[in-house]
């Protein structure tokens, strides 16, 4: 590095993106093995021979925890390689991961939080009963706002995210979902199933946001050193008192992708877009609102440059890993 780097905005992807050795690459670079450490002095254990098992990933609550810490380790080793973003933000269990890049939040507590989160989401609706599904092609919101009116406001059916134009997922009960296929293909959009997922940011989970309501108030709040968008209103915030309502809200609200894309150049300023992953998964989603901008992928330690012909550029649909 020969100084620092400005003008991107920074995005951590959820816990569905969790692959075994994420963390390995990161590893050589101290400011990531402080994160890893950490982590592993909260959780009792080491994460690294924990998450390195691609069995243990099965566990949801394992993925969890490894989106939340791969991303915080991948943002503090880049913020040492020299890049000073102009804003971060996650998708899904990524935006505790960007509050505590940011300096809002404590790594510990929200491990801890995080790790309840997750336990709470898998006694939750069973994958075999309720889940996700998402719609995709030109007009899928919509599309997906059209088959939510159709079952009424009395059905378990929501939109869980608005992820990009061509791509809006919805979470409810299973019978619900394969009534939404019937009106998705009747528009001629394609309506895939998310295996797994459980049926976060809707009705069905209103009552887990109740019961872990009080582990938001032992949080402590800090300004961060950058502001950040949440999934609630895609507003770029350094105000711990509104990002502390909209972590509150953020389970049982749909996840506003699609406008954070928006805002990440429109608000924040951003003229390029590194996402700390090991696949393309956000990247991707911010290319359909905006197809000329430069997005790289960070897989480990050193800042990818700004050049959209870079190997690391994302390009393309987002990833389906879905069934049909």
């Amino acid at each position: 590095m020969t100084g620092p780097r400005t003008g991107a905005a920074v995005v951590l992807p959820g816990e569905w993106t969790a692959a075994p050795g994420a963390l390995e690459p990161w590893l050589p670079d101290p400011a990531a093995r402080d994160v890893v450490a950490e982590a592993s002095d909260v959780l009792g254990r080491d994460v690294v021979a924990w998450w390195g098992d691609p069995l243990n990933l099965h566990d949801p609550v394992v993925a969890h925890l490894a989106a939340l810490v791969v991303g915080v380790a991948g943002c503090r080793s880049l913020a040492a390689a020299g890049l000073q973003p102009v804003a971060v933000a996650g998708h899904g269990v990524g935006e505790y991961a960007a509050l505590v890049a940011a300096g809002t939040l404590r790594l510990d507590q929200v491990v801890d939080l995080v790790d309840c989160r997750a336990e709470m989401l898998a006694h939750g609706p069973r994958p075999s009963t309720a889940g996700m599904a998402a719609v995709v092609g030109p007009g899928a919101g919509e599309v997906a706002r059209a088959v939510v009116a159709d079952l009424g406001t009395t059905s378990g059916l929501a939109i869980a995210a608005y992820d990009g134009p061509a791509q809006v997922v919805l979470s409810g009960w299973c019978p619900e979902l394969a009534q939404a296929r019937e009106g998705v293909v009747a528009a001629g959009l394609d309506l895939v199933r998310l295996p797994g997922r459980a049926a976060g940011h809707g009705p069905l989970v209103q009552s887990i946001a109740e019961r872990l309501a009080p582990s938001f108030d032992e949080l402590d709040w800090s300004v961060p050193y950058v502001p950040v968008l949440s999934n609630v209103d895609a507003r770029p915030s350094r105000d711990p008192e509104h990002l502390a309502r909209c972590l509150q809200r953020h389970l049982t609200s749909p996840v506003q992708w699609e406008a954070t894309a928006h805002a990440l150049v429109a608000d924040a300023g951003a003229t390029w877009v590194v996402e700390v992953g090991t696949v393309p998964t956000l990247g991707p989603l911010i290319r359909q609102v905006h197809p000329d901008l430069p997005v790289l992928l960070a897989t480990g330690p050193g800042v990818p440059g700004p050049d959209p012909h870079d190997e690391h550029a994302l390009t393309g649909a987002a990833p389906s890993r879905g069934e049909r």
